[in-house]
């Protein structure tokens, strides 16, 4: 079986990109935002409050950006690195939240079945976030 990482042939000098790393933070985001909407979702998720739903959509604006680049920054990601590691980032999120929308009542019986739609118009602007920020990083090559 292939190791978690591959090497970038084009440029010799770069760090190997760690798919697992990447895979992790995808499912632990992913895990920290679905507990924290079934267990507190009601207090802030409320599709017929346009502040309550403008916060949420904002703080997703104003977390991730971050966190894509931390994580970034930490693998040392180059700008020939940056899809695939959009790609591991996003994906196995993606795949779980697709299970998190199908059974939406029951995960999040907490909030009323109406907020599904507001539920997934956060979920597609949080990973079109994720997705902007990694490909606009500035290009920095690290030494």
């Amino acid at each position: 079986m292939q190791a978690a990482t591959k090497s970038v042939t084009s440029l010799s000098d770069d760090k190997p990109l760690s798919y697992g790393f990447f895979v992790f933070w995808s499912v632990a985001v992913w895990a920290v935002a679905t507990l924290i909407l079934r267990i507190w979702g009601q207090m802030f998720f409320i599709p017929e409050s346009n502040l309550s739903m403008g916060a949420s959509f904002l703080f997703s604006a104003l977390f991730l950006p971050p966190l894509v680049y931390v994580l970034f920054r930490w693998q040392k990601v180059q700008p020939d690195q940056r899809g695939e590691a959009l790609i591991y980032l996003t994906i196995p999120s993606m795949l779980l939240d697709v299970v998190t929308t199908y059974f939406f009542a029951p995960l999040f019986p907490n909030l009323p079945t109406s907020a599904a739609c507001a539920f997934g118009a956060w979920l597609l602007w949080g990973y079109a976030i994720i997705l902007i920020t990694g490909a606009c990083l500035p290009s920095r090559r690290s030494t």
